[in-house]
């Protein structure tokens, strides 16, 4: 179905074009065929503006946002998890983008071997070494942006997710002090909120900030921390480096 602006764009079009041919041809007057030529040029801004909108609208948008975020909310209560997420790049998740939860709390398990694309799966020998894979956000973004970005800049790359392609932020700040990195960005798009299944996956933008490390640094990424301070999120994130 055409959106209102196309509508609006043939409109201005069909009525531009009879004026301006009338005009000139018939009543032999310029300003009016101005006129018309000027509701041409109009009618190609309109076209354009219907060309540029998105497929689903932004509303739609932020209702399967939530509506995802419910049901892994849902999943992980169930479960009774209660540890952070873990990013792991797509070396060992078989070419995705994945989040692993972990059945224990507790430090960060080292995984050195590739995990099935599989909701549940085991990561070591000992019996409670079992986790979940779920997507997230950033699991998506990066899917769809993230192709090029092994081996870059971790600061370049979030710029150009963050900036860049999605229009996110404003711009992105990274320090790295060790295993530690601080990224901080200015004028986030999506409102920060406390929820119980951020303490366990991070916000929808510190997940596509840890999913992005995860893939550039091919490591295992977990979010520590992430505050609001003025215009800025400020992101915390440990980083565990693949062997």
């Amino acid at each position: 179905m055409p959106s209102n602006f196309t509508i609006l764009g043939a409109g201005l079009a069909m009525a531009g074009a009879a004026l301006s041919l009338t005009s000139y041809f018939v009543l032999d007057f310029v300003p009016i065929t101005a006129l018309g030529l000027s509701v041409i040029i109009v009618a190609a801004v309109s076209f354009a503006l219907g060309m540029g909108q998105p497929r689903i609208p932004p509303d739609i948008s932020s209702m399967l946002l939530e509506s995802g975020l419910e049901n892994t909310a849902a999943l992980v209560e169930e479960l009774g998890l209660g540890s952070k997420a873990i990013y792991l790049p797509p070396s060992i998740t078989e070419g995705r983008h994945r989040a692993l939860l972990t059945i224990s709390p507790g430090e960060a398990p080292k995984m050195n071997q590739q995990l099935p694309n599989r909701l549940i799966v085991r990561y070591g020998q000992l019996p409670d070494s079992m986790g979940i894979l779920v997507s997230t956000l950033g699991s998506t973004v990066l899917q769809r942006y993230g192709q090029d970005l092994s081996g870059a800049d971790l600061g370049g790359a979030l710029s150009s997710i963050l900036k860049g392609f999605t229009d996110l932020s404003d711009g992105v700040r990274v320090a790295e002090n060790g295993a530690r990195i601080k990224v901080e960005i200015i004028n986030p798009r999506i409102e920060f909120r406390r929820m119980q299944v951020f303490e366990n996956l991070g916000s929808p933008l510190a997940s596509i900030v840890a999913s992005a490390a995860s893939q550039v640094m091919n490591a295992q990424v977990r979010i520590m921390s992430e505050e609001i301070s003025g215009n800025r999120q400020l992101v915390l994130l440990d980083v565990e480096r693949q062997q």
